[in-house]
This record gives structure tokens, C-alpha cells and sequence, in this order.
């Protein structure tokens, strides 16, 4: 019982930041088919510069390296 409720921990841990990373990845991919849309067909969507669209990828990357980090030490 003890063994299963620490197996569910170690599941858990690093588990916000992946999602954070998802939803950030996920922003900026929607992001990039906003501006190819606005060059292809010539429409005017709403999109992120290009400053924002690299921070928005910049703390996507580094929440995906702390998840798996996290992941990491609790492995071990």
C-alpha cells in the first residue's frame, strides 16, 4: 500500500509543468498558423510579435526541461 502511494507521487511530480509546457506549445503553434494565415490569404487575425512569440517558446522549452527534471529526481 505504502509502495503504491509513492509510485502515485512520483507520477505526479513534474506533472504541472508538462502541462504548462502543452498549453504554451500549444499557444504558440496556434500563434504561427495565425500568421501564416495572415500572409496566405491576406487575412488580418490577431497574433503575437515576434518578441512575445519567442518568449511564449522560450518558457515553454525551459517548463518542459523542469518537468523533465522533476520527472528525473523522482525516479531516483
Amino acid at each position: 500500500m505504502a509502495a503504491q502511494e509513492s509510485s502515485n507521487l512520483k507520477v505526479k511530480e513534474g506533472k504541472g509543468a508538462l502541462i504548462t509546457c502543452f498549453v504554451l506549445f500549444a499557444a504558440f503553434f496556434i500563434n504561427v498558423l495565425f500568421g501564416k494565415a495572415n500572409v496566405s490569404y491576406g487575412m488580418s487575425l490577431p497574433h503575437l510579435g515576434n518578441v512575445a512569440e519567442f518568449l511564449l517558446l522560450f518558457v515553454a522549452s525551459i517548463s518542459l526541461i523542469i518537468a523533465a527534471l522533476k520527472a528525473e529526481a523522482a525516479q531516483k
